[in-house]
């Protein structure tokens, strides 16, 4: 086994938006072979291989539907071409990067693209 880390974002908490994301750091330890699996006899049962194949196919399945629905309402994935909420969100964010506070960061993003916040 090796020890994992990466950083987490939480945007909400108990049903509810945040004021402000919070960062925290995750650390879980990754097999790293089929071996280390077998020796700690963390194998999946038959039934829990069935039930995650299941759940990972429903998933693709609902994500597929979901696709052919918002295409069919013509529902168009935003981008920072055609979505100038997502441009201005993309620069407060680099403004936030460079060390500005978030008002700060509101009002360059908005001056540097010509574009009012909406949201």
């Amino acid at each position: 086994m090796k020890t994992e880390t990466f950083k987490a974002l939480a945007e909400t908490a108990y049903g509810k938006k945040l004021a402000q994301s919070i960062e925290y750091p995750v650390e879980y330890d990754a097999y790293t072979s089929y071996a280390e699996v077998v020796s700690a006899n963390d194998l999946l049962s038959e039934q829990e291989t069935v039930d995650t194949r299941n759940t990972q196919r429903k998933a693709n399945a609902r994500q597929k539907a979901l696709q052919v629905a918002l295409d069919a309402a013509g529902i168009v994935k935003p981008t920072i071409e055609n979505d100038s909420q997502m441009r201005l969100r993309k620069m407060y964010d680099l403004f936030m990067a460079n060390g500005a506070s978030s008002s700060e960061a509101r009002i360059k993003a908005s001056n540097a693209l010509g574009i009012e916040w909406t949201e």
